[in-house]
């Protein structure tokens, strides 16, 4: 019996060139995926003692657009709702609760029945509700986005 490897031909690199690329590129790749999942652990996790009303404001881009003319859906609203009525911040609870009261009361709103004086008001309320509810969330370090 010989050591000779001359059968087996080129192939025999192969095993070796594949090595070479296919052994760093997956441990990146797991190093890459353990920090994403790392970092993306931890934004949640501070988020678990979150203020609710924080919670809200984070969700509260609904409110921007319907002050703009955008129908929000009442599932929405209510929840942002009552997330807002148990923040613990008494700026963010009275800003975030007006301003959903108004969305709902300007979506409400669509009865031709009701006076077009009592539309414009409702929507001017709403408009003036954006500003104080954007400032009081930015007060908490959180971007209101619409």
């Amino acid at each position: 019996m010989t050591d000779d490897h001359s059968w087996v031909g080129p192939t025999a690199e192969v095993p070796r060139r594949w090595h070479r690329w296919v052994i760093p590129s997956v441990a990146a790749l797991a190093v890459l995926a353990l920090g994403g999942g790392a970092v993306a652990y931890w934004q949640l996790a501070d988020r678990g003692d979150e203020d609710p009303g924080v919670t809200a404001c984070r969700s509260a881009g609904f409110v921007v657009r319907a002050g703009e003319g955008e129908v929000a859906p009442d599932d929405e609203v209510q929840r942002v709702g009552e997330l807002f009525q148990r923040s613990a911040h008494e700026d963010m609870r009275s800003a975030g609760v007006f301003a959903v009261g108004m969305v709902q009361r300007v979506q409400r709103a669509q009865d031709p029945r009701d006076a077009p004086e009592a539309v414009k008001l409702r929507q001017g309320n709403l408009a003036a509700a954006v500003p104080r509810l954007i400032a009081a969330c930015a007060q908490h370090q959180v971007t209101v986005k619409g």
